[in-house]
């Protein structure tokens, strides 16, 4: 089993002509291992990332808040689906977390939606890819439970897993 802690998965403001050290270098500049030092090794500068998830947490769907009617806190911010580590012995991720921006460009994340690994690591989901609708309600599929998930506002945080949310057919 995998147990490294790292490379982290990231999140890259793409621009053009960029160079984002893949295979050459992971993360935040860290040589790759079998890459790091190959004679064919771009010699422009690199861009790290603007955010860097735990490793191995598959970052593999994202969409940008574009709606105006959730709250305040979430207007400058992304929502991430975290598909999950397969080849951990500590399992990791499968969740959705919101990303915020601040003023200062500073990102912090939040678990948003939890519940799809149990404390005793049985996968239960694996969030795979998100969409906004205009009304800015978040939908998100789970290719392990095969299901779409579409979370709402709740003040009772023990609702906040997927067995409890609100199933589409």
């Amino acid at each position: 089993m995998v147990e490294k802690l790292s490379p982290p998965d990231e999140l890259n403001h793409i621009t053009h002509g960029g160079f984002y050290g893949w295979p050459f270098s992971n993360g935040f500049g860290t040589p790759d291992p079998d890459y790091g030092n190959h004679a064919s090794k771009p010699q422009q500068a690199e861009n790290h990332p603007v955010y860097g998830f735990r490793p191995h947490n598959a970052a593999l769907g994202i969409v940008f808040n574009r709606s105006s009617k959730l709250p305040a806190d979430y207007q400058r911010s992304a929502f991430v689906a975290l598909h999950g580590s397969w080849n951990r012995s500590t399992p990791d991720g499968y969740k959705v977390v919101s990303l915020h921006w601040n003023e200062d460009g500073a990102i912090t994340e939040r678990d948003l939606l939890t519940g799809f690994l149990t404390g005793r690591g049985r996968i239960l989901g694996r969030p795979a890819e998100l969409a906004q609708s205009k009304d800015g309600s978040l939908y998100i599929s789970d290719d392990h439970a095969d299901t779409l998930y579409r979370p709402y506002p709740t003040r009772k945080p023990e609702l906040n897993s997927p067995s409890k949310l609100a199933l589409l057919a």
